[in-house]
């Protein structure tokens, strides 16, 4: 946005500046004539920049016109996905622990009849981590209960978390640029579409990252993606998919640049008609005049 500001001001200053001289020259042209003034050279300068100004505004009506409806639908799209993401979590997550509670229960309450070396190894490494103090109690001093509680409320603390954390930089985040792109801001489209992706990709590795933890059941969620962006940033590869308008922007810039043009067509010079006149002011101009500066 700043970039664009900066450009947008540059222009503004160099087309008052080349006004400016167009309008102090403004008498010399029309009485040596525009085509005969080497100060007419000024008028390429609204000729270049329109050139320039016009191939950026066929490109924002091709945006508007052709690509809107698709961006606004790509960014639905991936924000559903991403939320889904969220909510795949949560119910892996609540499945995780129920599944993790039922099994400990069961290993727990079969090492105190079989007191086995293959079940204090399950027991004592992940995922169930039991302490070696509790392993190496009698079985009667065992509360399979207190301990399921102890272990399982380790898990349902990082899943707490994770929670919080997968609400704050994903699901929150994904309804702001869920808004972002309904409401259509054109000064930070471009580099909000390159946020998106890079959004979706980072909020499926972080989701992922957190689905390691989980006790069991912690199998990766695989997101496909397509990988086929809207070239935003690119005039010509953009109108290689959408057929751009030319009509529109030609009459758009056509009227911009009749408005710039304002203060120097109604700017009073005087006009010589008597041929006396001009071969005075031809002779004056010979002798010493310049373009005015």
């Amino acid at each position: 946005m700043l970039l664009s500001l900066a450009v947008s001001l540059i222009i503004v200053v160099c087309y008052y500046f080349v006004l400016q001289l167009l309008k102090r020259n403004k008498e010399r042209m029309l009485n040596q004539g525009y085509m005969k003034s080497t100060a007419s050279l000024f008028f390429i300068v609204f000729i270049v920049f329109g050139l320039i100004s016009y191939v950026f505004m066929i490109h924002l009506v091709n945006i508007e016109k052709n690509s809107k409806k698709a961006i606004q639908k790509e960014a639905d799209e991936k924000v559903l996905l991403v939320k889904d993401l969220a909510t795949q979590y949560d119910r892996r997550a609540n499945e995780s622990l129920q599944t993790f509670e039922a099994l400990f229960k069961g290993k727990l309450n079969a090492y105190k009849n079989q007191r086995t070396n293959v079940l204090r190894n399950e027991l004592g490494n992940p995922p169930f981590n039991l302490p070696e103090a509790i392993l190496n109690s009698p079985s009667a001093s065992i509360d399979v209960s207190a301990s399921t509680n102890a272990i399982l409320n380790a898990y349902q603390v990082k899943y707490n978390n994770n929670h919080k954390l997968l609400d704050s930089l994903v699901f929150k985040k994904a309804d702001s640029y869920n808004q972002i792109f309904q409401q259509w801001d054109r000064l930070n489209l471009a580099t909000n579409y390159v946020a998106l992706n890079d959004f979706v990709k980072s909020s499926a590795t972080l989701v992922n990252e957190k689905i390691k933890e989980l006790p069991v059941d912690n199998e990766l969620i695989k997101v496909t993606t397509s990988d086929r962006n809207l070239p935003l940033d690119s005039p010509i590869a953009l109108a290689k998919i959408y057929s751009p308008d030319y009509l529109l922007p030609l009459i758009i810039i056509l009227i911009m640049h009749a408005f710039i043009l304002i203060p120097y067509f109604t700017y009073r010079v005087r006009k010589y008609n008597s041929p006396r006149l001009k071969d005075t002011e031809a002779e004056i101009i010979n002798r010493g005049g310049t373009i005015e500066l």
